[in-house]
């Protein structure tokens, strides 16, 4: 089979690819945005120079003083032009013309062209010379005496946009090494991270290889996603390992028990056969027979019961039912028929109900009622109640018994155990195993109460069911 990526690579490669394109696109827009603040900063600064200067220049009939300010002979008298008058500021350049485009006053990068582009008013224009892109702006000076005049002021857009040129270049030099730094801390951040889920593979892989289900992911804390994984993962080798632990026992428990009826049948029907023998030992010999197939039969049945409930317990399905009416008919159906020296008793409350499957609750009934038959007095009591308790229905079945030693008792519903006292008694052992898993599937609490001596009580606590009106 075709290794694939681990997701370590593949949390690099695609950690990798969101930080390149995440960058790259941040660069982009950075410099973008850059680009054009420059530009409109440029053009400010071109709108405000123009406009400045042009404050800054009269016509006057006649040269006046102060000599510090520079006049130009024009038309019939002369053009003062302020000493403030800026030939370059900010990188902004401004030139006089007369109407027929003569420069008169200023600076002019763009003088020499033959092609030059014509004045327009109050209007941004855009020229390329010499490699270089400049941005222009016209201005017309109405003046009564001396005509029109125009004044052009242009800024270079490639030198202004120079400063962020440069920081381009060296961001395309030190970002590639910012990235592979980025690059090299993200992988060892994801391998530090990943760590635990390696932890939790090789395990995995342990458990697979040699079938070690003791094993477990050891040193993976904390309550992150990858912690809870960890934690969850060893509650269910811990179930897993318990339900294989359960079903090798109950394999053990059941070839146990099946095998002395098995060897009585055998041992019977060799010894039978060994000469021929009258009716009589005929009959006995069946009678021996029929009574271990019957202990099989009936071992073979509480054993698909229980695997049945406990592989499937949904094929069993729960609907609302009368609990005080299951009860009643039930207990009355097991009551002694003809004269019995043992006293037996049902105290059924009426109006109890419950979500339940009557199957399962009869068997479960018939199985406690069993039991107080089969270990109870002969001369004795027999008690079933049903009643309510902090509104919950609460099943009981009493007998007195000789009662189960308290070493015992969580015992007595594990499957095939049987104690000291039951080991003379007829039976299949998954008889009360039986009760507890029909109480789970209900959701029900199974509770003993036992003193040496003075008999047992096994109490069924159902959970609270309200009333519906179907009923």
């Amino acid at each position: 089979m075709k290794k694939g990526r681990s997701i370590r690579f593949k949390t690099a490669l695609w950690s990798t690819a969101v930080l390149v394109l995440t960058v790259g696109l941040s660069f982009l827009a950075v410099r973008f945005a850059s680009g054009l603040v420059l530009l409109g900063i440029n053009r400010d600064v071109l709108l405000d120079a123009v406009e400045k200067n042009v404050r800054m220049i009269r016509f006057n009939e006649s040269r006046e003083r102060p000599a510090a300010n520079f006049y130009l002979e024009y038309a019939t008298g002369y053009l003062e032009i302020d000493e403030d008058f800026l030939n370059e500021m900010g990188g902004v350049t401004a030139a006089l013309y007369d109407a027929d485009g003569t420069l008169l006053y200023g600076e002019d990068p763009l003088a020499r062209r033959a092609d030059r582009l014509p004045f327009g008013e109050t209007r941004i224009h855009e020229m390329k010379s010499g490699g270089e892109t400049f941005i222009l702006y016209d201005r017309r000076i109405e003046l009564a005496q001396a005509g029109n005049l125009w004044l052009r002021g242009m800024v270079s857009e490639t030198a202004s946009l120079a400063p962020l040129s440069a920081i381009t270049r060296l961001s395309l030099v030190l970002l590639p090494i910012l990235i592979l730094l980025a690059v090299l801390l993200l992988h060892f951040v994801t391998d530090r991270m990943l760590s635990p889920l390696k932890k939790v593979e090789e395990t995995a892989r342990d458990i697979a290889a040699g079938d070690r289900l003791d094993r477990r992911i050891e040193g993976v804390g904390g309550r992150d996603e990858v912690g809870q994984l960890a934690g969850t993962f060893n509650q269910m080798m811990d179930r897993l390992e318990e339900s294989f632990e359960r079903e090798r026992r109950f394999t053990s428990d059941a070839s146990h028990e099946l095998r002395t009826p098995a060897s009585v049948i055998m041992a019977q029907t060799e010894y039978t056969l060994e000469k021929e023998r009258s009716a009589a030992e005929y009959r006995e010999a069946l009678e021996v027979v029929a009574r271990q197939g019957k202990r099989m039969s009936a071992l073979i049945n509480d054993m698909l019961d229980y695997s049945r409930m406990d592989l499937s317990a949904e094929r069993y399905p729960l609907a609302p039912l009368d609990l005080s009416a299951l009860v009643r008919e039930t207990a009355g159906a097991l009551a002694p028929v003809g004269e019995s020296p043992r006293e037996y008793r049902s105290e059924i409350e009426d109006g109890l109900y419950a979500e339940g499957n009557e199957g399962l609750l009869t068997q479960l009934l018939q199985n406690l009622i069993s039991n107080a038959y089969r270990y109870g007095d002969p001369a004795g009591r027999i008690t079933v109640r049903l009643k309510k308790e902090a509104g919950r229905p609460v099943l009981s079945v009493e007998d007195d018994g000789p009662g189960i030693p308290k070493e015992e008792q969580e015992k007595i519903f594990e499957r095939f155990y049987r104690g000291d006292a039951s080991r003379s008694v007829q039976g299949t052992g998954l008889g009360l195993a039986l009760v507890k898993k029909i109480a789970e599937i209900h959701g029900a609490a199974v509770e003993l109460e036992s003193e040496m001596g003075k008999g047992s009580c096994f109490r069924i606590i159902f959970p609270v069911f309200e009333k519906k009106s179907a009923f």
